[in-house]
């Protein structure tokens, strides 16, 4: 017999009491007070080292209970605590348990997002796609690019030599070609409606049809493997994870992580284009050398403009302009490139693999 308090749960007023357990029957006795309830059906709070337990019948009342022997009372009425507490109260279970689960989250990431991202977007509707890609096309050409000032000539010949070409395995994914003069340099991108959108810059800056051709290649890869939808689908899927381990997603200590695992799946992405652009070639007996020329071009492109950038800040000066001429020069990352190698940044915080990579890839794939 032990000494606890009740509250009848409609109340504040505390009643001292005494309880006993027999055969697995709890018995509480005291001024005015008399229960005996099966162990079965209290709700028994877990055993913590500096606060009372807890008892509560299913109607809402409760005995605390600080006294130490409740817990042998407990134990030689074959009361055992949820399996959880049980683990809580076991370091080496706890360990293991905070293992298993980082392992499952590393394993969420790396192939349950994207094994689901590429489920959904394979039975979204192809209006969906097109609603999101018109918008971003009326988007990207109401604030970066202009009406095509390319020769009608180059442009219908550039249409013609891809049009003809054969997918890889004998796909046939449909596309549609746009050319646009760009405020942001050689550029080339894919839009879930099925638009590529070809620069001018990236034309006159190839000047070798089959590097132009290469490049299409490459977006029509991200096309057919739908990445602009899946994308948009993992990024959705790591806001939801992060929310659940985070809490806040919107805070900073989310964003954080979001932003790296996000740029690890587009580097995925533009490795996968890549490896279509590497198929689609070979299936046309093309080269891929220009291509890699293409990418080396653009990635010393990139670094004098840099340069030139860096200059411009140093002379106006720690202001407002000199951040703006930053911001200019960082705008010119292409989705096809990477940055040139002396100013390439660690690679978890590009969102393309690093020129060298993909231009070593290149030619290695034309000497097979």
């Amino acid at each position: 017999m032990i000494d606890a308090t009740y509250f009848d749960g409609q109340t504040t007023r505390r009643q001292p009491v005494t309880v006993i357990i027999h055969k697995r029957v709890v018995a509480m006795r005291g001024p005015g007070v008399h229960r005996t309830i099966r162990l079965s059906q209290l709700n028994i709070s877990e055993r913590l080292q500096h606060a009372p337990r807890i008892l509560r019948f299913p109607d809402g009342g409760f005995i605390e209970v600080s006294d130490a022997r409740l817990d042998k009372m407990l134990a030689k009425n074959r009361y055992r605590d949820p399996w959880v507490v049980r683990w809580q109260q076991n370091w080496p279970l706890s360990l293991l348990a905070l293992i298993s689960l980082l392992a499952l989250l590393v394993s969420g990431y790396q192939w349950g997002v994207p094994w689901a991202a590429d489920r959904i977007a394979q039975h979204l509707p192809s209006s969906i796609e097109k609603k999101i890609g018109d918008q971003q096309m009326m988007m990207v050409d109401a604030r970066y690019m202009t009406p095509s000032k390319l020769d009608p000539v180059d442009k219908a010949r550039l249409s013609r030599l891809f049009s003809e070409l054969k997918q890889p395995r004998g796909e046939k994914t449909t596309y549609r070609l746009e050319f646009r003069n760009s405020r942001m340099g050689p550029n080339a991108f894919a839009l879930p409606n099925g638009v590529i959108v070809m620069t001018d810059q990236l034309v006159l800056l190839a000047r070798n049809d089959q590097a132009v051709l290469g490049v299409l290649a490459h977006e029509l890869g991200h096309l057919q493997r739908r990445h602009s939808l899946r994308h948009l689908l993992q990024a959705l899927g790591v806001g939801v994870v992060l929310h659940l381990w985070i809490g806040d997603v919107s805070s900073a200590l989310a964003a954080i992580p979001t932003f790296f695992l996000d740029q690890k799946y587009s580097r995925d992405f533009e490795r996968e284009a890549d490896q279509y652009a590497i198929d689609m070639m070979h299936a046309n007996s093309l080269p891929l050398s220009p291509m890699a020329d293409l990418f080396k071009k653009m990635g010393t492109e990139q670094g004098v403009a840099k340069k030139e950038g860096d200059a411009s800040v140093d002379e106006a000066g720690e202001d407002e302009d000199g951040d703006d001429v930053q911001q200019q020069n960082d705008t010119r990352n292409a989705p096809s490139r990477g940055n040139a190698k002396h100013e390439a940044p660690p690679d978890y915080f590009s969102s393309h693999p690093s020129d060298d990579e993909r231009i070593a890839k290149l030619r290695a794939a034309d000497n097979k």
